[in-house]
């Protein structure tokens, strides 16, 4: 078991402690596409530790979106392509096809 350090802006990280988000949807690169079931995501900032307890990769945020549902993945939202747009504030189309999506499902690690 490993422990990555990420950051996540606001709404989203206070979703993801509230328990209202309980997946985290990024590109399968780097020391994303490198995680496993059982390892552990940490708040770079603040310090709060998730446990990944599902992974699931997708060709698009489209189909990650409609698959998990916008419940999970993006409170609030009620449509796939206004998710889709959140997404590419972050990432381009192109690194979408190049790299997919991982789907990381997560709680809140209790002590």
């Amino acid at each position: 078991m490993k422990t990555i350090y990420f950051t996540v802006g606001e709404p989203y990280k206070s979703l993801i402690l509230q328990g209202k988000k309980t997946v985290e949807g990024r590109l399968c690169k780097g020391k994303f596409s490198e995680l496993q079931v059982g390892d552990f995501l940490q708040f770079q900032d603040t310090g709060e530790c998730l446990e990944i307890i599902a992974l699931t990769h997708y060709p698009s945020f489209k189909a990650m979106l409609e698959n998990e549902g916008l419940k999970h993945t993006l409170p609030g939202i009620t449509e796939i392509d206004h998710g889709r747009e959140v997404y590419y504030q972050f990432y381009t189309p192109e690194e979408e096809k190049t790299f997919g999506v991982l789907a990381i499902s997560i709680r809140l690690k209790t002590t």
